[in-house]
């Protein structure tokens, strides 16, 4: 437990959100109450409010904060190839929230359910995934069906990758294959033979 030390009115919000985050990962999303995180605090519930007006208000700072770290983990090298890039990104994205199994099924869960504030952080999280695979791709041009598509094979890899935290009836290479081959055959129809041959190679070839 951290001290009810005083602390600014910004490094106290911050400190909180980061304990909620904290908690969450051990735990689910919904399973975190606002005790638990004043007790680890060392600070009263009541006072707890005073920087966020409502559980939820806390509950979306949380969820933006493991959407910003999930961005963060999921960065990818910009110098290799298109093929490269999405791969590792798939890898780095399971690795990241294997760990955090409920953590993250609760916040997928969250943003995918009628809550507006929580489906606005999910939306924007995945708006970032789905343009960095766009520009990964480096097409000369990109058809309008190819970025629809990219962008339900982010909210589709989220289903996959929640089933398979559930069952776990693949291997990670496979699981792997699979959410990559998901995306790259729909891609593969609708580009020319020299586009999709360039995906394989290096933005330095």
């Amino acid at each position: 437990m951290v001290t009810g030390a005083r602390l600014s009115r910004t490094a106290r919000r911050e400190q909180l959100v980061v304990l909620g985050h904290e908690l969450i990962a051990d735990s689910s999303f919904d399973a975190v109450s606002v005790d638990d995180v004043a007790s680890a605090a060392g600070i009263s519930r009541g006072l707890l409010f005073h920087y966020f007006p409502t559980k939820r208000d806390f509950q979306v700072a949380v969820a933006e904060r493991a959407g910003d770290e999930l961005l963060a983990a999921t960065a990818t090298d910009a110098t290799a190839t298109p093929l490269e890039q999405l791969r590792a990104g798939v890898e780095q994205l399971i690795d990241h929230v294997a760990p955090r199994r409920d953590a993250y099924i609760s916040l997928v869960r969250g943003a995918a359910s009628g809550e507006p504030e929580l489906r606005a952080v999910g939306d924007r999280t995945r708006a970032v995934l789905a343009d960095r695979v766009v520009e990964g791709l480096g097409l000369r041009e990109v058809p309008p069906e190819v970025e629809i598509v990219v962008r339900g094979w982010v909210v589709s890899t989220e289903e996959v990758i929640v089933s398979w935290l559930v069952d776990r009836d693949l291997d990670r290479a496979r699981l792997v294959d699979v959410i990559v081959d998901t995306l790259l055959l729909p891609i593969a129809s609708r580009l020319d033979p020299a586009e999709v041959e360039r995906l394989g190679r290096s933005a330095a070839d």
